[in-house]
């Protein structure tokens, strides 16, 4: 009932249809920014979009351009206009500030040089940097013309202008002097994941070598590590590895500095260490699992009451002024908010405020909703539960910046495609109900094991699409050879793709024991350099 209840409240008027009126009594946040994002789509008049967007907490850019379709404002339709401007057109165009707005280096590489010079020459006054940067893209010898020009310039066009143009004009052997120079800036730090995960920069990986300590990230470090193993400096890899350890934050990045560690010298010491880390990851299954110690860390339910929640979990606007609540919480005052939502409804929520009660030391692998998937086998459902738990910590009212809902984070746009092809109506509120959103998420798991039978492959998809899982397969990646599969799972260039698979598969690894089902993160990690155990882009005869 209280479901019903809740979507009459979003709702007003025609099925699925918002009222200005409820937005202006709906709180301000990235919740009522969602709504607002809903309003522009709807049949609304001109002073109805100025309205709602006055609204708006912040800049949102895909409000803007759906409000900028709605309105008559001549300074909100120019806005748009100059945002919009192809790189050609900002040519001809005389008015600075469009220019600036419809600007990008990326852009700009689909001019021609006598366009970038009249384009250089007309922001020259207003924008002296990004008139310097367009004349060098001119330059018959960019890479030292840039360098002489300054680091800054530089580490600019090599971090904005793709991978395609970085192969083809920067993956040149800089001088030792060089590289360094560029290592005292913060943008270096972007240029080292750009150079490492491409397997075409080989120049500049090469030169790498060369860096001198540096006040570099843990992250950027890491990837020197790597990059020292394929030149089979294995030397100054551990070094690096120590390095990365050393100013890592999260015990993920601390636990992945020493399991490479053991990878590199093979001493038991390292697996032992890992087996004393708090924290569930791929690095510290593993090692447990050497050790032969059974991994008890984590909690499959709690002790719930018989009783009425005081709470409305598929409400967003409860469920976040709730989680602002749990941020700031101390320990004393996380062990009072349990004892009030401890009711069996609120499990969900009971079991995220105990994880974080705890440190995480103990974690939270529970497994709600058993009627949107008890219709699936147990190997489906630790999937599921594995991708869930990392997408929302089964929170139904879960909504991300990006405005992806509900329980699985399914996006609205996927959201569309699978009513359609369920050929059915729906509100995207309607996601909020964690039956129907795991039922939709179910639909679309399906359609990813088509193509994919391991489940960290289906986490790169589920996070980053089939499309970019595809082309990342097809690159050449996880086949035999040293440090692999291990090397591939950590060089994909999309940082929360990467770091999502990883958690995703210790998830499904936790799930699976839970399940007595046999499982063994070893024997998944070999399975990924067999293609006919993982996937069918790489299988010639599918």
């Amino acid at each position: 009932m209280r479901n019903v209840l809740f979507l009459l409240l979003l709702s007003s008027g025609a099925y699925g249809q918002l009222s200005l009126t409820q937005l202006k009594n709906n709180p301000s946040g990235h919740i009522r920014n969602f709504q607002i994002w809903q309003f522009m789509q709807q049949d609304i008049s001109s002073e109805e979009a100025d309205a709602a967007y006055c609204l708006v907490n912040g800049f949102n850019q895909k409000i803007f351009k759906a409000y900028a379709r709605k309105s008559k404002d001549p300074l909100i339709k120019e806005k748009y206009r100059c945002t919009t401007l192809p790189p050609s057109s900002l040519v001809d165009e005389d008015n600075v500030s469009c220019i600036n707005q419809g600007f990008s280096l990326r852009g700009a590489l689909k001019l021609s040089a006598r366009q970038r010079d009249v384009l250089a020459e007309k922001i020259a006054s207003a924008y002296p940097r990004k008139s310097e940067q367009l004349r060098l893209l001119n330059s018959n010898n960019l890479v030292l013309d840039l360098l002489n020009s300054g680091a800054k310039n530089y580490l600019a066009l090599f971090n904005s202008l793709g991978a395609a143009y970085r192969q083809q004009h920067f993956n040149v052997k800089l001088s030792s002097e060089r590289i360094n120079e560029l290592a005292q800036h913060k943008a270096f730090n972007s240029s080292i994941k750009y150079i490492v995960t491409d397997a075409k920069m080989h120049r500049m990986q090469e030169a790498l070598l060369a860096l001198q300590p540096h006040e570099l990230s843990a992250q950027s470090y890491f990837f020197l590590a790597l990059n020292a193993l394929k030149f089979k400096a294995t030397k100054k890899a551990s070094l690096y590895l120590e390095m990365s350890h050393k100013k890592a934050y999260y015990r993920i990045d601390k636990d992945r500095a020493v399991f490479w560690q053991y990878l590199i010298h093979k001493e038991r010491a390292y697996l032992q260490e890992l087996s004393k880390s708090s924290d569930i990851n791929i690095y510290t299954l593993y090692a447990k699992e050497k050790l032969g110690i059974e991994v008890n860390n984590y909690f499959i339910r709690l002790p719930l009451k018989d009783s009425p929640s005081a709470i409305n979990l598929n409400n967003p606007y409860q469920w976040q002024n709730l989680l602002e609540t749990i941020r700031a919480s101390d320990q004393e005052e996380l062990h009072k908010l349990l004892q009030q939502y401890s009711n069996k409804e609120d499990e969900v929520l009971c079991a995220f405020i105990y994880a974080k009660s705890t440190q995480y030391k103990l974690h939270n692998y529970i497994m709600p909703y058993d009627e949107a998937t008890k219709d699936l086998s147990n190997d489906d459902k630790a999937l599921l539960y594995a991708l869930a738990k990392q997408e929302s910590h089964f929170i139904p009212s879960a909504l991300s910046r990006s405005y992806a809902l509900g329980v699985m984070q399914l996006m609205p746009f996927l959201i569309k495609a699978l009513a359609k092809q369920k050929k059915e109506q729906i509100s995207l509120e309607e996601m909020f109900d964690p039956v129907k959103n795991i039922d939709y998420a179910k639909t679309h798991i399906q359609y990813l094991q088509r193509h994919l039978y391991h489940p960290l492959f289906i986490a790169y998809a589920y996070n980053g699409g089939i499309g970019f899982t595809k082309r990342h397969l097809l690159k050449g990646t996880f086949t035999e050879g040293s440090f692999e599969p291990f090397l591939s799972m950590e060089l994909i260039a999309n940082t929360e793709s990467r770091e999502y698979g990883k958690k995703v598969l210790a998830n499904y690894v936790i799930y699976k024991k839970i399940l007595k089902e046999e499982i063994s993160i070893t024997a998944l990690f070999e399975m990924l350099t067999q293609p006919s155990h993982t996937d069918r882009f790489r299988t010639k005869d599918l």
